[in-house]
């Protein structure tokens, strides 16, 4: 059962490690959020180790540029792990029979999407899907754009039985308010259409085992903090660990109510069956 908390001080003593979510948690695409850059450095302070756990298609260094420039150092993390940067390992390593059957030509709705992906790997792009042995999906081109404006290339690759990669499992995300598609809803379409997906991210195994490795702590010593139930908690769950659920992000409009987290809204939403976080909060603070 859950627990509404009102911060992270509240919680804080419970754990040694922490894996942050970016999107939704630590920034929308704008400005950190104002609380954001203070929890890290209680964190900090504390001799707590973090980790932010990104499903963003780039690699870990942009996510960390982009962290410092809008004021959360490296200082503050011991790594970013990113599902795009996860992606490229694998296709650079190919450490399994998935990765090493891959043909050399992957197809993409945006190749601008996944430039820091395919470089180094011995993969290259193509824009026609005729030609692709797979298809590399880091997202839209728009994210104003719709699954049905991709619904020709998908059923047509997965009528010719492509395999597709997912370098982000999000479906939505918010940028500054407007909520827009990602690639796990291209990803969830294709599989509906009876094709076959492989996920780097988010909430899958991987990128969880690698967090607790980073962090050194106990996995019942670490607390995943996000604001996505389809993501963070649920790879928290599957991975047995504690997670803080975040009401003002990917789930503010079934949250929030004149911006506070509604009680009546968040049993109705956590009833529907799924996995459940162990804290809830209105938004990141301490």
């Amino acid at each position: 059962m859950f627990e509404r908390i009102d911060g992270l001080a509240a919680i804080a003593d419970r754990y040694d490690g922490f894996v942050f979510d970016v999107w939704g948690t630590l920034y929308d695409g704008g400005a950190a959020y104002p609380q954001a850059v203070a929890v890290l450095q209680r964190l900090a302070a504390a001799g707590k180790a973090v980790v932010v756990l990104s499903n963003s298609p780039r690699p870990a260094a942009v996510v960390a540029e982009r962290l410092d420039g809008i004021g959360i150092p490296a200082a503050l993390y011991r790594e970013v792990i990113t599902s795009g940067g996860e992606c490229h390992r694998h296709l650079r390593d190919r450490p399994d029979d998935f990765h090493a059957g891959l043909g050399p030509l992957a197809f993409g709705f945006d190749p601008g999407r996944f430039a820091h992906i395919l470089p180094g790997t011995g993969f290259e792009s193509t824009p026609e899907l005729e030609a692709a042995d797979w298809i590399l999906n880091a997202g839209p081109r728009s994210g104003l754009d719709t699954v049905a404006d991709y619904e020709a290339a998908l059923a047509r690759g997965a009528a010719r039985g492509l395999a597709m990669i997912c370098a982000n499992p999000d479906k939505v995300v918010y940028e500054q308010g407007v909520k827009m598609i990602h690639a796990g809803a291209l990803a969830q379409r294709y599989e509906e259409l009876g094709g076959r997906v492989h996920y780097h991210g988010k909430p899958h195994a991987p990128v969880f085992a690698r967090s607790i490795e980073v962090l050194g702590a106990r996995p019942d010593r670490v607390l995943v903090v996000g604001d996505n139930r389809a993501t963070d908690v649920a790879g928290a769950v599957a991975a047995g660990l504690d997670s803080l659920m975040l009401a003002d992000g990917v789930h503010c409009d079934d949250l929030l109510v004149a911006g506070r987290l509604a009680d009546e809204r968040l049993r109705a939403f956590l009833a529907v069956p799924g996995p459940q976080p162990l804290w809830v909060a209105d938004r990141l603070g301490w």
